[in-house]
């Protein structure tokens, strides 16, 4: 970072954190972006009772979809659902019906297709503070509601109740999903 000429980074706090390392104020914040020929909005809409939510990720941040498991199982005493996850690895909640789907490039719109609600929760720790926020990006290209963390970049990607849910505790979550 020191002998940079230009920095690119996917969030703010990353972007701040590159400029205290490389002492050059060289480093710039680009939000990720999507292929919009590629993540087409879903024209059809479930409309069952069983609503499905979803999380796409790898194992590398499967510690964030756990930290959300005590809040979906107080949910399912409310309201039925079904959990989507589009991963690289199999997850069982105990009391959930959970559908784990493996994650191709191939299948992954049509995938996607099948989630009513995505969510990103996360935590507040420096990790965080870094990550570009693209399944947030992902949900809401395909018209997909999404429910995220308000942390991070999150909240500049998503304004709070006009194109997303920025939530900061299990009282939030739960109110986002009713």
């Amino acid at each position: 970072l020191k002998k940079s000429d230009y920095i690119i980074a996917s969030s703010p706090d990353l972007r701040d954190q590159c400029n205290f390392i490389s002492k050059k104020n060289n480093a710039y914040y680009i939000c990720a972006s999507i292929n919009t020929n590629r993540y087409i909005p879903i024209q059809k809409h479930n409309l069952n009772e069983i609503v499905s939510i979803g999380w796409t990720g790898t194992f590398s941040s499967r510690y964030y979809l756990e930290t959300i498991f005590p809040i979906l199982k107080k949910l399912i005493k409310i309201r039925r659902f079904r959990l989507i996850v589009i991963s690289d690895f199999d997850i069982s909640v105990s009391g959930i019906d959970v559908q784990s789907i493996k994650w191709k490039k191939e299948s992954e719109i049509e995938d996607l297709s099948k989630i009513d609600i995505g969510i990103y929760p996360l935590i507040k720790e420096d990790w965080v503070s870094g990550k570009s926020g693209l399944k947030a990006l992902q949900y809401m290209a395909m018209g997909i509601p999404v429910i995220a963390s308000n942390i991070g970049n999150s909240k500049n990607i998503i304004s709070n109740n006009i194109n997303g849910f920025l939530v900061n505790n299990e009282k939030e979550w739960i109110e986002s999903f009713i």
